[in-house]
C-alpha cells in the first residue's frame, strides 16, 4: 500500500478544493494511505472528505510585528510577484520538516502549498498541481521556477493553463515536465446533490440566473451586476442569485445599491452545495475574467442548463459556441444581448439542453486513469 499525502491551503469554496475532494473521493483506499494536509482548519468541503483520509491541520503562523511591516511594504511598493510568493519567504521560517516519509506528496494548489511541499515534505516522488492560468493570477515564474525544477511534474488542468505556463517558462528559457489532468466531476454526486431542496424559493414568473464562485476580482461579478442593469432597464423580471463569498463582497454590495438592484441581484453566500440552485435556473451564467479549467460551467453543462460565459481561455474546451451554449465577450453589453437571446429564443435555449443532453464525456474517467498511472 502506497502513502500519499496531498496538501492545499484549505477546504473553504474554491474550484481546486472542490476538485480534491472528488478526487479523494474517487481514489482506491486498499491501493492508498492518504493524509490530507491543510493550513486552516474547518472548511465547507471538510465533511465530504472520506474517512480513510487521516486529515492535519497545520497552524499557519502569525507573522511577526517587524514581518507584518515587510510584508506590508512590499504591497506598498507594487513588487510584481503574486502575494503567495511575497508572504512565503516570511512565513517558512516558522515551519519546520515534518518528519513522516512519503512515497508520493501531492501540492494540490500554486502559492504555499507547492511551496511547503518542496521545503518540508519528504517524499519519493512530489506532484505540483497548477489549477489557474499562470500569468493572469500574477505569478512570477523567476521566484517559482527553483521550486518546480524538482518535481517530478507539473499537472496542469487544462491544455489552456499548460500554455499560460509553458508561455512564462519561455520568457526565462526554461523548461519543465508538464502533464495535462482536466479535474474531476463527478456526475452521479452532482445530480444526486442537484436533487436535494433548494434554501430559497425561485419566484416561477422571473426569469431566474445563477452564477456561482468566489467573490473575488477575476470573477467579475462586477460585470454581472452591469449586464442585469441592462437587461432590468428593458422591464426583463430577472432575478440574479450569485452563490459564492469573497473579498469583493462590500463592493459588490455597493455596486448593486447604487443599481438599484437590491430586489433584482442577490449575493447568497457560500453554499457547498450549489447545485440546486443551478438546476433551478433558468439561465447560468458565468462571467470570470479567467479560470484554470472552469469547473462550475462544466457542472452546469452536466445539469443541461442554457449557459452564457465570458471569452475566457478554457471557455472553448468546455462550451462549443452557439451549440452547447454562448461565449461572449467580456463585458457587460455582451452578456446582457447573449442572455437577451436566450430569453427571447426559447428554441435557442432548448437546443442547447438537447445538445448538452447528447454530450457524454469520459473526462472523469480519463483523469482517474491518468492519476492512477501518476501514482503507480
Amino acid at each position: 500500500m502506497k502513502s500519499l499525502v496531498f496538501v492545499i491551503e484549505s477546504l473553504h469554496l474554491g474550484g481546486a478544493e472542490k476538485s480534491l475532494v472528488t478526487l479523494l473521493q474517487n481514489l482506491d483506499y486498499s491501493q492508498y494511505k492518504v493524509d490530507l494536509i491543510t493550513f486552516h482548519s474547518g472548511g465547507f468541503f471538510r465533511d465530504m472528505v472520506p474517512e480513510e483520509v487521516n486529515q492535519i491541520d497545520i497552524v499557519f503562523p502569525r507573522l511577526s510585528l517587524k514581518d507584518r511591516f515587510v510584508y506590508a511594504l512590499q504591497r506598498k511598493i507594487g513588487s510584481k510577484r503574486h502575494h503567495a510568493q511575497k508572504f512565503w519567504p516570511l512565513v517558512k521560517k516558522y515551519f519546520s520538516r515534518l518528519d513522516k516519509e512519503y512515497d508520493i506528496a501531492i501540492a494540490y494548489n500554486q502559492g504555499f502549498a507547492t511551496y511547503f511541499v518542496h521545503d518540508f515534505v519528504q517524499a519519493n516522488m512530489k506532484y505540483a498541481w497548477l489549477n489557474t492560468d499562470y500569468q493572469k493570477a500574477g505569478y512570477a515564474i523567476g521566484f517559482d521556477y527553483p521550486f518546480y525544477k524538482d518535481y517530478d511534474k507539473v499537472i496542469t488542468v487544462s491544455p489552456q493553463a499548460e500554455q499560460s505556463l509553458k508561455a512564462s517558462l519561455q520568457n526565462v528559457g526554461k523548461q519543465l515536465d508538464i502533464e495535462v489532468i482536466k479535474d474531476i466531476s463527478d456526475v452521479n454526486m452532482i445530480q444526486q446533490q442537484a436533487n436535494q431542496d433548494l434554501k430559497i424559493d425561485f419566484d416561477g414568473t422571473k426569469i431566474n440566473i445563477v452564477s456561482v464562485g468566489r467573490l473575488v476580482e477575476y470573477k467579475a461579478f462586477d460585470l454581472a451586476v452591469d449586464a442585469c442593469k441592462i437587461l432590468v432597464d428593458k422591464n426583463y423580471p430577472i432575478q440574479w442569485y450569485v452563490v459564492g463569498e469573497g473579498n469583493e463582497r462590500a463592493s459588490l454590495e455597493e455596486k448593486i445599491k447604487s443599481s438599484n438592484l437590491t430586489a433584482n441581484f442577490y449575493l447568497l453566500g457560500a453554499d457547498p452545495n450549489p447545485y440546486p440552485y443551478m438546476k433551478a435556473c433558468d439561465i447560468y451564467v458565468q462571467t470570470s475574467l479567467f479560470e484554470g479549467l472552469g469547473l462550475t460551467v462544466i457542472e452546469a453543462a452536466i445539469l443541461h442548463k442554457p449557459i452564457v460565459c465570458t471569452d475566457f481561455p478554457t471557455a472553448h474546451g468546455i462550451l462549443k459556441h452557439n451549440e452547447t451554449g454562448l461565449i461572449v465577450d467580456m463585458n457587460a453589453e455582451a452578456v446582457a444581448h447573449h442572455i437577451e437571446r436566450l430569453i427571447v429564443d426559447r428554441d435557442l435555449s432548448q437546443r442547447f439542453v438537447r445538445n448538452l443532453e447528447n454530450n457524454s464525456s469520459l473526462d472523469k474517467e480519463t483523469s482517474l486513469v491518468k492519476i492512477n498511472e501518476l501514482f503507480s
